[in-house]
């Protein structure tokens, strides 16, 4: 089956929904049974660009994946969304993963809500740059401001050199995110920019700050990331020191979407860690 015969036959079966949450509205997809997995979606926010991890775990976990509101441009009001969500779903506490971007929230959740998670797995991400801020509020005003064409032409740019291979799965992602670029309106991609330039502004975190909570730490990373600089790997194994580290040694960024299985086989890992723990 290829890969976009398989991508529409998950969804089929397993087809998102919507959930609307005071003025935000949250989408989800959800497979599987037994300890429930969150998957905070990287990149553009969109659960169903992680439907292979959600394939995979579901075998063994009730796995659930969110799509962000397309509004909502601070960190801490989508960790506070993410908690209202697993109520929603009747979740107390789950193993909760952010790959990418997406790192940046579980950091924030894991400190404004310690008792939800089980299990903290970071995926090529990194803690909070104060520098790196002012580039993305930039690029937050320039999708505000810039006309709706040439803001999804830079994007499709964008993914383009993330993912320049000629083979049929780089086709098929290629696709997946200009459909999903295409989807989000200005003021959305703003706001996913905005959250990040918030999240290097306005946050700072110590090791000391997780003393005090019960679970663990799984940091995944990839030798040759291209995104996540041997620094930032650096800076996140000190804020999290009893963690467990799987290094991909020979992954980049783009291979937690083009060629998940080592991803997928990490984090199964951790999880069965935690589950022996």
């Amino acid at each position: 089956m290829s890969l976009a015969a398989g991508y529409a036959a998950f969804l089929a079966a397993h087809p998102p929904r919507h959930l609307r949450i005071g003025a935000a509205s949250w989408e989800l997809i959800e497979a599987g049974v037994g300890a429930t997995v969150l998957l905070l979606p990287g990149g553009f926010g969109i659960a169903a660009t992680s439907f292979q991890y959600l394939s995979d775990l579901a075998r063994d976990y009730r796995v659930i994946a969110l799509t962000y509101p397309p509004h909502v441009g601070r960190i801490d009001d989508l960790a506070d969304g993410v908690a209202l969500v697993l109520d929603h779903c009747g979740v107390e506490r789950a193993h909760i993963i952010g790959g990418s971007a997406s790192g940046a929230v579980a950091q924030v959740f894991v400190r404004r809500h310690p008792s939800r998670v089980a299990t903290l797995i970071l995926a090529q991400t990194g803690p909070p740059q104060p520098r790196r801020a002012r580039f993305a509020q930039s690029l937050a005003a320039y999708c505000e401001t810039m006309p709706v064409a040439l803001s999804l032409a830079l994007l499709r740019v964008a993914v383009l050199l993330f993912l320049p291979g000629r083979s049929a799965k780089h086709a098929f992602w290629r696709t997946h995110f200009a459909a999903v670029v295409a989807a989000h309106s200005r003021a959305a991609l703003a706001s996913r920019f905005s959250a990040l330039a918030d999240y290097d502004r306005n946050y700072c975190f110590s090791p000391t700050d997780l003393v005090a909570w019960p679970g663990r730490v799984a940091i995944i990373e990839a030798a040759r990331d291209g995104l996540v600089s041997t620094t930032e790997q650096t800076a996140l194994r000190e804020l999290s020191p009893n963690a467990s580290v799987h290094r991909l040694a020979n992954d980049r960024h783009a291979d937690s979407v083009t060629n998940p299985t080592r991803q997928i086989a990490a984090i199964r890992a951790a999880l069965e860690q935690a589950d022996w723990c």
